[in-house]
């Protein structure tokens, strides 16, 4: 992903009211009309900025109510950490690709807008030594990771907010690989980085949805006749007396606002590229800066003729051992997408940056080495890549927003307004942080917020 262009024209005090009353039809016909080439001002009773799934729920919460609001997203595409890209003759999440359909209203809202979902198989196949684990690996894991996340439950639930890694009792040949599916698979960093409080209060029930379009995809449908301007990155938020104020890049004018729903990464809010007048509260600040991103990328590729005999979307995870070169970073396979030839592999912290700094040659190695080490050397070799790099792109600086030890509790401090602002994003959540389901739902609760704030006349 490119950094934003910058933006064709200026926000005019007419599309605004347009698109208040266009978004009340779920019509793409009926999106607003073009912008005005002039330099100009707009007024709305609320303005979202960033358009992923948190910034699409509450634009679509806010719609639906009735109020004018203008959605501000930075690149050219609505989605966030959710994309969909072109790849190998198919569409390919790369990013956020499955979310449960019991715990947000986001299967609800596919399902009004006609867009089709199909179901994710939730069971790992477990693969060793380059073949299928036998009966007894399979019930070693299972108790490595049964007991790993006893222990971080144990020591959340006696207030202990410590190192993930300080209290792993798990043992025996699988426990790394528990490990490594707790921490850099599903977090994008090691348990010695992870608060045990924080990975304790997270409850989120399993991804078991997907959208055949992509979820990326999925997203922007969803988002098509909202009133959202594209490659408007937010420079400034002035947050102060009744109205606020946000200044676009490139724009001459400004966005007059009586609320603010800030649905950016957690990262970027104290990146330096947005700026806040005035500036955040150091408790805020701070609370920031206790959350720093994971690392997460993916990688997808094509075998052709299903080599490995497994089922569409089937998830594979081999055993880690880091005395078999290839095996020190360990990776998370899904097979067969949609019953494709294409396969996306996942890494995360160490080699998640690796791949993000070197690019598709890095990307090739390493999925090389995973294929030999979990399937055997006579593993076909991979040619060609595709790779994510969210660890690089200044608009998300990685993937969620993770606890240091000991900074777990600070995390509810995301659900409160700041004066005007409110948070959305996984990262306000405390049980569903690091997921899609979280991100739509913060979206709609922050939303609610704002709605109860701008009540009464326009």
């Amino acid at each position: 992903m490119k950094s934003p262009a910058r933006t064709q024209g200026a926000l005019s005090r007419r599309r605004f009211l347009a698109g208040a009353s266009a978004s009340l039809l779920a019509a793409p016909a009926l999106v607003a009309p073009a912008l005005a080439q002039s330099g100009g001002s707009g007024d709305v009773d609320i303005a979202i900025v960033g358009g992923g799934a948190a910034g699409i729920a509450a634009a679509r919460r806010i719609a639906a109510a009735g109020r004018s609001y203008v959605l501000l997203e930075a690149s050219g595409r609505l989605g966030g950490r959710a994309r969909t890209v072109s790849v190998f003759g198919r569409p390919v999440d790369l990013g956020a690709s499955g979310f449960s359909r019991r715990d947000s209203t986001l299967a609800a809202a596919a399902g009004e807008a006609g867009l089709a979902l199909a179901p994710l198989p939730v069971a790992r196949r477990l693969y060793a030594g380059g073949q299928e684990a036998n009966e007894g690996d399979y019930d070693a894991f299972t108790l490595a990771l049964g007991r790993l996340r006893r222990d971080i439950v144990a020591a959340g639930d006696a207030g202990r907010d410590v190192a993930a890694s300080s209290v792993d009792t798990a043992g025996g040949p699988w426990a790394a690989t528990a490990a490594a599916l707790v921490g850099p698979l599903a977090c994008g960093r090691g348990l010695a980085g992870l608060s045990t409080l924080d990975l304790a209060l997270r409850t989120p029930a399993a991804d078991d949805v997907t959208s055949p379009l992509g979820v990326g995809a999925m997203l922007e449908s969803l988002g098509a006749w909202l009133n959202v301007q594209k490659d408007a990155p937010v420079t400034l938020i002035t947050n102060a007396g009744r109205t606020s104020t946000l200044a676009i890049r490139g724009q001459r004018g400004v966005v007059r606002a009586r609320a603010i729903i800030l649905a950016v990464p957690a990262a970027t809010v104290v990146g330096g590229d947005l700026r806040f007048n005035p500036p955040l509260q150091t408790r805020v600040a701070a609370a920031f800066r206790a959350f720093p991103a994971g690392q997460i990328e993916q990688v997808a590729f094509a075998l052709p003729g299903n080599p490995f005999q497994l089922g569409a979307d089937e998830p594979v995870l081999a055993r880690v051992d880091g005395a078999t070169p290839g095996m020190l970073w360990p990776g998370m396979l899904r097979a067969r997408l949609g019953g494709s030839d294409v396969y996306r592999l996942s890494f995360g912290d160490e080699a998640a940056r690796e791949i993000a700094a070197k690019g598709a040659p890095e990307a090739q190695r390493r999925v090389n080495a995973w294929l030999k080490t979990a399937f055997g050397a006579s593993a076909p070799d991979v040619a060609q890549v595709q790779s994510s790099n969210w660890s690089t792109d200044p608009l998300f600086r990685g993937a969620m927003a993770l606890a240091t030890p000991g900074q777990a509790a600070l995390r509810r401090q995301f659900g409160d307004p700041l004066g005007r602002i409110f948070l959305a994003g996984d990262y306000t959540s405390v049980s569903q942080w690091g997921t899609l389901a979280g991100a739509w739902n913060s979206g709609e609760a922050a939303a609610a917020r704002a709605l109860s704030l701008v009540t009464g006349p326009s």
